[in-house]
């Protein structure tokens, strides 16, 4: 055997030993002892292994079925990736007609004195929650996970909704090692299929004849290694609807001679399906249960926006939300209305209703939530939540009740993802914008005085409109003012506040206003008798929010906004203003965003007018290294300082 031979089948041997067994079961030594995943150091945890198979199969006394199998195996490195240890697997279905998950499988591996440990997923580990009447939730979480440790399981979903294929994900926020991923579609399904994402996907197709089903079949493969994990940045509104993937979409079933059937919808199809429904449409006129105390509530009210305000405030009190979301009702209006409970259907249909006893005109408006993603192709679950819109002053405005703090035209951030559409009488519908269009502010005045020693007092007012309101009055009230304080006092560099006043936090027509007393010690810098201090003081910007290279997804602020500071600094007492910073106005592109910082010195006092606005929800991902400058600009000017000798 020649030296050049002898070499080749080493190389060979080499290759084959060192190759990855993807079969279920057969961690290796050489997985478990991995302490960083190579291709991203941060990561805490890392699928090496995700492989999916989606097919039709025929089931006896069920008649055509869609299974979809999938074999899952993650590496965790630190404490942080452990979340990646609990499955959750959706199903979709009433009783009857009802997805199913079977088969699961799972095992913990840990590497203990050089020896491979298992542990088994228990049955007592597997649970099955109804979470509203069309869908249940099917959760396990992988016992005995460590440091180190490998996981893997495996399942299968059979599904009675042939034409509803849930969408082939490619990207998570941990990277993936290797993904195998085919869906096999019968001859007679006419399909399309689209991707999303900014990965390059290529796929494999084929044709074959399925001996089970005794049919040819379009067999879609994809092979991808060494995905990138899709990193969460500042100001998305949820990463996942960023990921690659593919979505397919069955157009119809055509057999030759037989039968044709079209799955395929426009969206007036949808809409109109979903308002013929009884927990939908069926609602929208039931008024008896409430009409005699709804007519009490709006009694000496006049005007039509007050008659609004009045029956949003009326259903909030009437009707607690469950968490439960849906554009069809569980139980239904009445029973929701008796019981003071319901999901976002029950209250939000019931507000409809309400609106339209008070004779304003009001209409169901079907949302796609910001964690449901945006809609590809127009299906049934494309929506899966409903607010209210109601004609006031010849222009509609948005309602949502299942929210304490809600009102006109502030809706919870959930509800804020692009379009919905309003539903009429009928079952007709139109695009409706869910962008807010007013700028929300946050208006801070503060007085301050210096001290020899080095500390500030000041005494700040604060203001708070819209939007900005809402979020203030969901974050103060869900726990106590001191907890609320304390975490005020730690975002602003550990100052301390007294004297804390809080008003308009039960009135929602009004802005919130928080009064308060600061002080923080070392807040200027003393050098050779000179006094160093930024005039934004512990408000001032430190980091910019932007730091990624590029971005390659919009910047999401769920509604244009603007902070605007006014500050006066007494000079103390023997000393004068040596240099200050150059007033500056910075603008992006388009008029998306403004910065403005204006510094004057008169009299002793230090006057400083600054604001920061964007005129913009959402920025596009273009102008993301305009916007990125934008902030290392702001970041440089807020910290600049302003110098006071001695006289």
């Amino acid at each position: 055997m020649t030296k050049k031979i002898v070499y080749i089948l080493i190389l060979f041997t080499g290759v084959q030993l060192s190759a990855q067994n993807y079969k279920f079961r057969k961690v290796s030594k050489e997985e478990l002892s991995e302490k960083v995943y190579a291709k991203d150091s941060t990561a805490s945890a890392a699928y090496l292994y995700i492989k999916r198979k989606s097919y039709y199969r025929f089931v006896d006394n069920e008649g055509l079925t869609l299974v979809t199998e999938i074999h899952k195996r993650i590496k965790f490195y630190s404490k942080e990736g452990f979340d990646y240890a609990t499955e959750t697997v959706n199903l979709y279905g009433s009783t009857g007609a009802e997805e199913k998950v079977s088969g699961i499988k799972g095992y913990t591996y840990s590497l203990e004195g050089g020896d491979i440990v298992e542990t088994k997923l228990g049955k007592d580990g597997i649970f099955k929650t109804k979470k509203s009447k069309s869908s249940n939730e099917v959760k396990f979480t992988m016992p005995n996970v460590k440091e180190g440790s490998v996981v893997e399981y495996t399942y299968k979903i059979t599904s009675p909704y042939v034409q509803s294929i849930d969408e082939f994900v490619f990207q998570d926020a941990i990277p993936i090692k290797k993904i195998e991923a085919s869906m096999r579609i019968l001859e007679y399904f006419k399909f399309r299929q689209r991707q999303k994402g900014f990965l390059a996907l290529v796929p494999k197709v084929e044709s074959s004849r399925d001996a089970s089903l005794d049919l040819n079949v379009t067999t879609t493969s994809f092979d991808l290694e060494d995905v990138p994990a899709l990193k969460k940045e500042n100001f998305v509104s949820d990463i996942r609807n960023y990921r690659s993937g593919i979505k397919f979409e069955i157009v119809s079933l055509e057999i030759p001679g037989s039968t044709y059937k079209s799955y395929s919808k426009t969206w007036d199809d949808v809409v109109k399906t979903i308002y013929k429904s009884e927990s939908f449409g069926g609602e929208l006129d039931k008024s008896s249960y409430f009409k005699d105390d709804l007519a009490v509530a709006l009694e000496g009210i006049a005007g039509e926006e007050q008659k609004a305000r009045k029956v949003l405030e009326f259903t909030k009190q009437k009707v607690k939300w469950n968490k439960y979301r849906g554009y069809g009702t569980d139980e239904g209006t009445k029973k929701a209305y008796k019981e003071g409970l319901g999901n976002s259907a029950d209250i939000n249909l019931m507000l409809v209703a309400m609106l339209k006893q008070a004779n304003i005109i009001a209409h169901p408006v079907l949302v796609s939530t910001r964690d449901h993603g945006i809609p590809m192709f127009p299906t049934l679950e494309g929506y899966n939540y409903v607010i209210a819109a109601a004609k006031i002053g010849g222009e509609y405005q948005l309602l949502d009740a299942t929210n304490s703090y809600s009102t006109l035209n502030v809706l919870p951030t959930r509800s804020l993802n692009w379009f919905g559409r309003m539903v009429s009488e009928n079952g007709t519908s139109e695009i409706m914008d869910l962008m807010p269009k007013k700028k929300s502010k946050d208006m801070i005045m503060m007085n301050v005085s210096l001290n020899e020693d080095g500390s500030i007092e000041a005494k700040v007012r604060q203001q708070y409109t819209d939007n900005n309101a809402y979020m203030f009055r969901n974050i103060y009230n869900k726990g106590t003012e001191e907890s609320f304080l304390e975490e005020m006092e730690k975002d602003h560099g550990d100052i301390e506040i007294s004297d804390y006043a809080l008003k308009n936090n039960d009135d929602l027509s009004k802005p919130i206003i928080q009064e308060y007393s600061v002080y923080k010690e070392d807040a200027i810098e003393t050098i050779s008798n000179k006094l160093y201090f930024s005039p934004m003081l512990h408000l001032c910007t430190t980091e910019s929010p932007f730091k990624s290279e590029k971005r390659e997804y919009p910047v999401d602020y769920g509604y244009p906004w603007e902070d605007n500071y006014m500050i006066s600094i007494k000079v103390p007492e023997g000393y004068q203003v040596e240099s200050a910073p150059e007033s500056v106005v910075y603008a992006l592109p388009d008029n998306i965003g403004t910065f403005r910082y204006l510094v004057s010195a008169k009299g002793g006092v230090i006057n400083l007018r600054a604001s920061l606005s964007s005129e913009a929800a959402i920025v596009p991902a273009e102008y993301y290294d305009y916007l990125k400058e934008f902030y290392r600009q702001i970041v440089e000017k807020e910290q600049e300082k302003i110098v006071l000798s001695k006289v």
